[in-house]
Formats: C-alpha cells, structure tokens, sequence
C-alpha cells in the first residue's frame, strides 16, 4: 500500500532507486547482502511490515521477526553503509488513555502484539543505527492493498446496514500525502534524525470515517442501494488485539522541523476517490 506510492512519488522526482518485494527477506541479515551490495545506497525505506494485527495475537514470532528483527537487521545495513533510514510505525504504541494528541515524547504503552513488536523495532532500530528517521502513522489508507476505506466500499456493495465502532478517536493518513513528504525529505537531504508524528489533519473516528467515505461515494455514483452505518462502542465488536481508544498524533514536530505539508483527512479522502478505478 505504501511502498507502491513512493516508488511512484521517486520516480516522478527522477530519483534513481531500487524497489524490493518478497525476494528480500528483512528478517535475514544475508539476504539484505545480497540484494543491496551493488548499490550506491543514501538512504532506505522500510515499507515492510506485519500489520495483521489481531493474527498478530497467535502469529507473534513472525510479528516479531517481521516488525522488530527486520527492523534492526535494516538498521545495521543501513550503519555499516553509511545510509540514512526510513522506518514507519504506528499509533499503537500508545494505550490510547490520553486525551489530547500524542507527542513524540509521550512514553509508549501498547496494548498489542502488534504494538509491541512494533516499539520494539522502533527501540533496535535507534540502537543499530545514528541516521533514522522513525514516522509514526495511524489508520493508512490509499488505492493499492487492503485497507478501511477499500473495505467500506466492498461493504457498501454488499450490505444493507454496517456497524461500525464509534469510541475509537484518531485521524486517517493517505498514503499519497505521506510519500510526496517522504520524498521531499529524500531530496532536502536532512540531518534532523529521530522520532516523528504524521497523520492527516483533523479528528474523527471510525464511524465519521465511514460516513464520510459513503458521503462521497454516494456523490461519485457508486452505490446500488442505501446503507445504513450504525455506530457502536468497541465493546461491542471485540477483536483478539486491543485498540487505541485515541489515537490522535499531534504534527507539530514533523511540520517544524522536517516540513511536512498536513492536508485535512476530508480533502484527502476526496483526492483518494479521483483515484479509484471506478468502471
């Protein structure tokens, strides 16, 4: 979902790169090798993550490989190379108690494999390698891959009434957005290495994300039938990993030091829909 859009954003900026899937392992230091040896390499990008997060309850050695080892294992790369290093994490660091948006200083507390392993990469990461840059985002959406917004629009197709939580508070992020700043970071070859927030802007939850999503499906023609989205406490939908209730990530440091360019998570939502390869 990620990787395919900076791939896209580096190559419109005429930014020389090597894209990776499945041939590379990040969880075997060797494989790493033997993809990236040739390579004049400036910085990496790990895209790669496991963010199943409630298979991630039974599946937490391959969590853990995947978000942590991986991590570390392209941290090391990155060190020994000289290259400096993207690394994506998440919101679930958090336990979600808080009630106004998280900083980068606020002490992680998850509540979730998921989340766990995710820190845990985060803190190999820093130790293995001097030049990160660690963004933490929440709630990605985008037009490649599995993700809340293809999701709802399947649903709608499929569904006369949805439930869908409404006590879980935080804000989307569209991949678009996120790797056109990416790649602006890329290019102003910044030295501000450390941990960092990004997400859209605005607060909502996911029953306003839904309702808004549906709002503009309705406008670009894409619905069969009414639906209706009923919300409901998250007590109501239990799932194997807990959530963050809130979520909200402030940008304060990633928009001053970094400049980061924030667009509000509506007017994204709406960019997300001239996307979709609507027949």
């Amino acid at each position: 979902m990620l990787g395919r859009e900076i791939c896209e954003q580096l190559a419109m900026n005429g930014i020389e790169f090597t894209g990776s899937d499945r041939e590379v392992d990040i969880t075997d230091q060797l494989s790493i090798e033997n993809f990236a040896k040739r390579m004049e390499l400036e910085w990496i990008i790990n895209c790669a993550a496991y963010t199943a997060v409630d298979l991630a309850e039974k599946e937490a050695d391959i969590a853990e490989r995947i978000n942590s080892t991986g991590a570390e294992n392209l941290g090391l790369y990155a060190e020994k190379r000289g290259a400096k290093i993207v690394h994506f994490s998440t919101d679930y660091v958090f336990d979600g108690t808080k009630r106004e948006p998280y900083v980068e200083t606020d002490t992680p507390n998850p509540q979730s494999v998921y989340g766990r392993t995710k820190l845990d990469g985060e803190l190999r990461l820093m130790k293995a390698a001097a030049r990160y840059f660690i963004i933490r985002i929440a709630w990605l959406y985008g037009p490649f891959g599995k993700n809340f917004a293809a999701t709802m629009l399947r649903l709608f197709g499929e569904k006369d009434v949805l439930t869908v939580v409404a006590d879980q508070t935080g804000t989307p992020t569209y991949t678009r957005t996120l790797a056109e700043n990416i790649v602006l970071m890329v290019l102003s070859a910044t030295d501000k290495y450390g941990i960092y927030h990004y997400t859209d802007g605005g607060v909502t939850t996911w029953h306003g994300f839904a309702n808004e999503i549906y709002r503009l499906a309705e406008e670009a023609g894409l619905l069969k039938h009414e639906v209706e989205i009923k919300p409901i406490p998250a007590k109501d939908y239990p799932t194997p990993a807990k959530r963050p209730a809130y979520s909200v990530l402030s940008k304060d440091k990633v928009t001053s030091a970094l400049g980061f360019a924030v667009n509000d998570w509506k007017d994204n939502l709406k960019h997300y829909f001239t996307r979709l390869d609507i027949k």
